[in-house]
């Protein structure tokens, strides 16, 4: 972003600091905000159908979260927990709104980047599902993952 452009997107986010161990992002609620990690460590959880918590992630410095609710009014498929003190700048989908008023080309550049790192997520997400479908054990899976795969990529409505 330019200095101008990037002038209304930091006065639009807020400065938050959240202790270590504390939850920021719940699984299943919705909350329409992009964080972006200034200082510190986050993890991403996610609750397995036994009720145990499986990491996916551990979030760092310009590390980005929230960003599949914000852009898609959807439940939060996990939760992002503190490992250490954290500050974040946060963007409500409201200021979202209102920058792309007040500066169109900046509310472009943050959706842009935001799409790029969801399609680098789904990238890794479909490496790791096909190397755990041609592991032996993954034989059983593959019509489930090839017709998961064929709905994704299919079902798409405008």
């Amino acid at each position: 972003m330019t200095p101008e452009e990037k002038q209304p997107v930091l006065a639009l986010m807020e400065h938050e600091t959240y202790p270590a161990g504390e939850t920021i992002l719940r699984e299943g609620l919705s909350i329409q905000i992009l964080w972006i990690i200034v200082r510190g460590q986050c993890e991403v959880v996610k609750t397995t159908s036994k009720g145990s918590e499986q990491q996916l992630a551990v979030l760092g410095p310009c590390a980005v979260f929230g960003e599949m609710s914000f852009f898609h009014q959807a439940a939060h498929s996990a939760s992002v927990r503190t490992l250490s003190e954290v500050e974040v700048m946060r963007l409500s989908r409201s200021a979202y709104d209102e920058l792309t008023t007040i500066s169109p080309s900046a509310a472009h550049k943050v959706a842009s980047s935001t799409a790029n790192i969801l399609a680098d997520r789904l990238r890794q997400m479909d490496d790791w599902v096909c190397h755990l479908v041609e592991r032996p054990e993954g034989a059983s899976h593959r019509k489930e993952w090839h017709d998961f795969r064929a709905k994704l990529y299919s079902d798409w409505e405008f």
